[in-house]
């Protein structure tokens, strides 16, 4: 009798025993379930996240670009008038050492400015391929207008002056000088005959 009771006191522990384990595997199954639901939510929000950053970089850099053709055409307008000569700088050079901007930059800046305004660049295409490439293409392109903004087409005047003091101030500068002759025979011809005829009257 004593040996039956045994028994059956086994069995029923063993029974318990595989309903616990059916339980806790049906809560872990739960708890797999609950996370991967949880990382599922998470790697989604992360993805909108970087979506949303990148839009704002797209647009940002977008921005930029539109800064930066602006500056070009800026750039290239106070070079080609000298108009730095106004506010008493020597040179371009020694104007766009004011900004900390490096000449190669703001020479690629003007070059891809004229050709902006020669039609040989568009606005859309930097826009679409950034600066360097567009430096590339106009590169690579037999472009006349690009090729004057380098060089200029009026052949330098040859003098002798008198004077150290004064060869040594216009040779200091020089693109002042340039400016000051251009000026005299634009606007200032009046000047320029009373020169004239003191000049001859030396001369005499």
């Amino acid at each position: 009798m004593s040996k039956k009771l045994d028994l059956q006191v086994q069995r029923r522990n063993l029974s318990d025993n595989t309903n616990a384990l059916a339980e806790g595997n049906n809560t872990s199954a739960i708890l797999n379930s609950v996370n991967t639901s949880i990382s599922v939510d998470e790697q989604n929000s992360s993805l909108e996240y970087f979506r949303e950053l990148k839009r704002k970089l797209m647009i940002n850099l977008k921005d930029e670009i539109h800064a930066k053709i602006i500056t070009m055409k800026i750039l290239k307008e106070i070079n080609d008038k000298e108009l730095y000569v106004q506010e008493g700088y020597k040179t371009f050079s020694d104007f766009i050492s004011e900004f900390n901007l490096a000449r190669t930059q703001v020479y690629g800046y003007i070059r891809m400015a004229a050709a902006i305004s020669e039609g040989v660049l568009s606005e859309e295409y930097i826009i679409q391929n950034g600066i360097q490439n567009s430096l590339l293409f106009i590169r690579s392109t037999n472009s006349d207008t690009i090729k004057k903004s380098r060089v200029n087409p009026i052949k330098p005047l040859r003098f002798q002056l008198k004077s150290q003091e004064s060869y040594d101030f216009y040779k200091q500068n020089a693109k002042f000088t340039s400016f000051l002759m251009d000026e005299l025979f634009k606007d200032k011809k009046d000047l320029l005959e009373e020169f004239m005829k003191k000049f001859k009257s030396l001369r005499g």
